[in-house]
């Protein structure tokens, strides 16, 4: 649901808000409700409660190597099989 809110906010700061907006094809809502978003996000990490998994095939991957003995060395002998 979404509601209506009238914001009071500097002259420069809706200038620079409106450019970055068009310059991502989004709306100044969208921007203002992004980083409302993020604000709330932070502040829950910092009341301990865990953040929604936005991204659940990044997630599920997350520590598959943590008991690998894989180095960087090994990532670039990938790439250089891969690629040369």
């Amino acid at each position: 649901m979404s509601t209506k809110l009238t914001l009071y906010i500097e002259d420069d700061l809706i200038d620079h808000v409106k450019k970055y907006a068009k310059g991502h094809q989004l709306s100044v809502s969208r921007v203002v409700n992004n980083f409302l978003k993020l604000l709330k996000e932070e502040s829950d990490i910092q009341d301990g409660v865990s953040p929604k998994v936005k991204r659940p095939l990044t997630q599920s991957l997350r520590g598959v190597l943590t008991e690998k003995d894989v180095t960087i060395s090994d990532y670039h002998d990938y790439l250089e099989e891969k690629y040369l």
